[in-house]
């Protein structure tokens, strides 16, 4: 890199809103999927084999769980400020 180049800066950088992982207990049937593709062990299996947000500090808000789950039992939420 040349002295001429600019670099941006992180700051200037738009920032996604901040969301959570909701899991539709009524819709979900259980079958893991979203718990197989999440690469940040978000969700996890909990007491009666249900669907949990185990970590949710963890989430990066990437989407990969809601798009797979084939029953849309999860959704990603905007957080309120």
């Amino acid at each position: 890199m040349t002295g001429s180049e600019s670099v941006t800066e992180l700051s200037s950088v738009p920032k996604l809103p901040q969301t959570k992982v909701v899991v539709n207990q009524a819709w979900c049937k259980k079958c893991g999927i979203c718990i197989a593709f999440c690469n940040k062990t978000v969700l996890a299996f909990g007491e009666g084999n249900r669907v949990e947000v185990a970590q949710p500090e963890k989430c990066v808000s990437c989407g990969i769980c809601e798009n797979f789950c084939p029953d849309y039992a999860i959704t990603l939420e905007v957080e309120e400020a």
